[in-house]
Parts: structure tokens; sequence; C-alpha cells
């Protein structure tokens, strides 16, 4: 038999329907690697024991056969991003503050998954409460790319990355507030889709600014896998089958390149090389790929760090416990100190500028089908020195000013997904972030599919 773990998840999926391979040979190949592989990567947390995930597997094989649909995933073993709760398992966010929190029941896209048969065997590791980009936690400790282990997983949804990456899930399940999904896709040469905020149903119990600026969304090795993924989060049927419109083309469509924003984002120049080299095989393709000058992005820094400070504003009673502030990273607390600075007067100018954004999104869309930026401001960095301090020779402000690039979709409640360039080495990976207009989801995931069949694969 093949290696089931190299399989795509659709392909995974299609394997046990037909009887070709059992489940629990299907989460016994994955756990061969995962005890393989982890200990060397620690992209993987909290994983339930051996023999709970066989007997899971042996209830999945008794179950009835469904050839695709609703129930696709039945058999196939997921780990849920450990910011989300699934029933049973720690919810750390990688904070020791959480980290003996077990839950009693599961987000809404977790019994999505659950429903659609998926076995979750675990979580996938983050940086403390998703800060940052650098997944690293004092709980659980630093997760490694699995391409190059000396080099940084990204982040938030890291864990995800690498375990991804390594072949120890065939697909994961992300958030992304200020490119964590992205970052990581980027990183490590995966498929990174962020849906329109609100898609992918939220824990209702989220902070009302949250809801507007997170997103739950799917990490896959290719588009058809986290276009399926997506629909299963969504709470939709997903389509699993050949796909029954023509094969996407790339013919006319549109690109508005945003490059370094005039030079407003410090970027590596490499990356911006090999997006443009990607660029124009896109317009060998059929594509019209034209410079897009924006008036508003050098306003977007500072209205983010009012709505996010803003959005983290609920972790205000944490900090002013004198026993729990010293187990918050001083990036938590540095976000929790500015958002007590910021006056009314501040968050309604930052709304002002997002308005003001999204007008301008408006008229760029009327101009084009698809914006794209780079997806990363710099390549896979060295673990050891930590995130960032400057790029190309300029100097960053704040621990996450290397993610300003992931602002014009999160601020313009944009979908986005996050396309890798195929032929790069560990070092210099990096992607295409492609964004169309809020709502318009699916035809993204139809143009990041013509963009993958340009391109052609990562892995």
């Amino acid at each position: 038999m093949s290696d089931l773990t190299a399989l795509s998840a659709i392909e995974l999926s299609k394997t046990i329907a037909a009887g070709d391979a059992s489940c629990v040979e299907v989460m016994d190949a994955f756990l061969e690697k995962i005890e393989a592989l982890n200990p060397h990567v620690n992209a993987l947390v909290n994983l339930i024991p051996r023999d709970e995930c066989l007997n899971l597997a042996r209830e999945a094989d008794a179950a009835p056969r469904i050839d695709a649909g609703p129930g696709w995933l039945r058999g196939i073993p997921v780990a849920v991003k450990d910011l989300s709760r699934a029933k049973g398992l720690a919810t750390t966010c990688g904070s020791p503050l959480f980290q003996d929190e077990i839950a009693t029941y599961d987000d809404p896209h977790v019994a999505h998954l659950r429903a659609a048969g998926a076995i979750i065997i675990g979580k996938t590791n983050v940086p403390e409460w998703g800060l940052g980009g650098h997944t690293d936690n004092p709980v659980f400790g630093l997760t490694r790319n699995a391409r190059d282990p000396q080099l940084s997983a990204g982040g938030s949804s890291g864990g995800a990355a690498s375990a991804l990456a390594s072949g120890m899930l065939s697909i994961a399940d992300g958030s992304d507030m200020m490119g964590s999904l992205r970052t990581p896709a980027a990183f490590q040469g995966l498929v990174g889709f962020r849906p329109t905020p609100g898609v992918v149903p939220l824990a209702p119990e989220m902070d009302p600014m949250e809801l507007g600026l997170v997103s739950i969304g799917p990490m896959a090795r290719n588009v058809a896998d986290a276009e399926a993924l997506f629909s299963t989060l969504a709470g939709r049927a997903p389509q699993t089958s050949a796909h029954n419109s023509p094969e996407p083309s790339l013919a006319g469509l549109k690109i508005g390149w945003l490059g370094s924003a005039g030079g407003h984002w410090p970027i590596e120049p490499s990356i911006l090389r090999f997006c443009e080299q990607a660029l124009t095989v896109l317009a060998t393709a059929g594509a019209k790929v034209d410079a897009c000058i924006s008036h508003q992005i050098a306003d977007l820094w500072p209205c983010w760090l009012t709505l996010r400070q803003t959005a983290l504003s609920p972790g205000k009673a944490l900090y002013q416990d004198p026993s729990k502030r010293p187990l918050m990273s001083d990036n938590w607390q540095w976000e929790i100190q500015q958002g007590a600075l910021l006056s009314r007067d501040d968050i309604g100018a930052a709304e002002q500028a997002q308005r003001a954004w999204r007008a301008e999104l408006d008229g760029l869309f009327s101009e084009y089908d698809v914006l794209i930026a780079p997806a990363c401001q710099v390549h896979p960095f060295e673990s050891a020195d930590g995130t960032p301090q400057q790029i190309h020779g300029r100097s960053l402000d704040t621990y996450h000013r290397w993610l300003e690039v992931s602002l014009p979709a999160s601020l313009g409640n944009l979908p986005v997904v996050s396309m890798p360039i195929p032929g790069l080495s560990p070092q210099h990976m990096t992607g295409l972030q492609l964004m169309m207009p809020s709502g318009s989801d699916q035809a993204l995931l139809s143009v990041a599919r013509g963009v993958e069949t340009a391109l052609g694969p990562a892995n």
C-alpha cells in the first residue's frame, strides 16, 4: 500500500470510502508518522493516547460508508488549533494561565469537523494567545519549520503548517487576524485561506470587535483540499469529487499588484523578485497584471493598532490580577497597556480610517478582479533569532510590524488566500496573497485553482 500520509485529504477520503484502506490503517499510518516526527517538529500538542485514537478509528470503520459529501472526513485524523475548543481537550492558547482549561464543548467549526467524520486527535501549537507570528510559548515550547528545523514555522497557525508540511496531518484548521493562516502557509509551501469574517462561525462569546477582525479557515497542501475543508468549517456540504466547472482560466483576469505599497512596506528584495516572477507566469497564462496604487495603505497601521488593541481588551482583567500578570508574555502585556491608553476618539478615528479603506477597496475592485500582494515581508527566519527587528535595513517599531502586509485584507473584511510559489528552497519560501471583495470566497478559490494550475504545485 502506498504511503497514506502522502495522499491529499480528498484522495484519502476516497481511499477510505472505496474500502482500499480502513480507518484503522489510516490512523495507524498517521500515528506512526507523528511518533517519528513530532518530537523533532513539536507541531502537535495535547495528543490523545494511541489506544483511544485507534478505538475511534474502529468506530469509524463500523459506521456506514459514505462516498464524499457531508461525511467526507470519516476516519481522517485532524488536530485543532489550540485557540479553539474541542470537547475533552485543554484549550491552553499557549498560556500557563489556561493550560488546565479542559473544554466542555466544541466551538462551532470543530463541531462541523466532527459531523463530517473527522477524528480529533489533539491540538496544533500556537504562540501565546496567538500573538506575534512566531510559534513558541511557555507551555509547549517552540514549533519548528518542517522544511528546515532551524527556521521559524510562522504563526499563529504555525503548528498546523508544520504538521501539514511534515505529513503528520492531511488538512488543518487555523485562524487569522494578522496573517496567522497566511504567514505560516507561505513559510512552508502551503495554501492558507482566510475567508470573509463570519462565513465560518466563531464562538459567540468572543469580543464584538474581535469578531470583525478574526476569521477561521483552512490550511492545506493544495487548493482543492482547502476548498473542501472550507465548506466543512462553514457548515456546508463540500464537493470532493471532480469539479463540475471547467478548468479555471486566468484569461482576461485583471490583477492589481500592490508590490511594496509604493515602498511603504519594508520587504526583502528577493521576495518581491520571486513574486514578480510568479506574476509573469500568470500573465503568460492570460492574466492582465498592472501595478496598483493605493492612497490609504499608509493609514492602515495606526488604524490597526487601535482596533487590535481594543479587540484584545478582554485580557485587561487578567493583567490587573497581580498573581496572573507575571504569567502573561511581554507582547500580551504591551497590547493591554497600549489599549488602556486609547480614548473613545481614538477608536472613532480608527473606525473612520477603516471605512475609508473599504471605500477605496470598492474603487480598486471596480478596476481589478483580484488584488495581489506578497504573502509576507520576510523569508522564514532563524528561530533562535526571535522575530525580525529590521527588514532590508529598516528598523521595526513593534514586535509585529513585519506582518503589516496582512492588513489590507484584515481591515478590508476581504477573503484572502496565500498561495505558495513553487521551486524555492526552505530558506526562501514565500507566497502570493490573493484578495477579492467581501463575500467572494468561492470566486477567490476558483481563481486560486487557476493560479495553482499556472504556477504548478508547491509540494
